[in-house]
């Protein structure tokens, strides 16, 4: 058994590599192929809304008790910001020299944001973590992620509910 944040940590790994494929189809993309881009821009951005809300509802509570609140709002900003981008590039057509500038500022902001939880928040928070409550945490993060997905069914690839939802403190 791994980690009690491995969920996280995967869905690190899954929208890390889903950049890599919109880039890597961007340099072979031709005029018949322009569909697949919105499609994958989609995706992308459905797996990173139900990630963060997955943060938001299992990590941050835990951040905001052993780190303090101020910790907790600073991850949550890097949300918001992320989420401002995605909403712009839903608006925008992959093709638009916007769009692309927004994936890049998004990749930019998610792969630091990615980093320091993985570094330096996921370890401190675990060290806080009994075994049992590991196993908790474990277990909560699996039902919430699947709760996430069947609120997001109907939507092509979704994993998330367009619901926002607001950050608990309590934990």
């Amino acid at each position: 058994m791994g980690g009690p944040f491995d969920i996280l940590v995967r869905q690190h790994r899954e929208l890390e590599a889903r950049f890599e494929h919109l880039w890597a189809d961007a340099e072979t993309a031709d005029v018949s192929s322009r569909e697949a881009p919105r499609e994958r821009v989609d995706a992308l951005v459905e797996l990173l809304r139900l990630h963060l809300r997955l943060e938001e509802r299992c990590l941050l509570p835990r951040v905001a008790r052993v780190e303090g609140r101020a910790r907790a709002r600073l991850l949550e900003e890097d949300h918001l910001a992320m989420r401002e981008l995605m909403d712009e590039l839903v608006e925008l057509s992959p093709e638009q020299p916007e769009a692309q500038a927004r994936l890049y500022a998004l990749e930019d902001l998610l792969v630091a944001h990615f980093q320091e939880e993985e570094s330096e928040v996921l370890p401190r928070v675990i060290t806080t973590l009994e075994p049992h409550e590991q196993h908790q945490v474990r277990a909560e993060l699996a039902t919430t992620r699947d709760e996430l997905r069947s609120l997001g069914a109907g939507v092509p690839l979704s994993e998330e509910s367009p619901l926002l939802d607001t950050l608990r403190w309590d934990g």
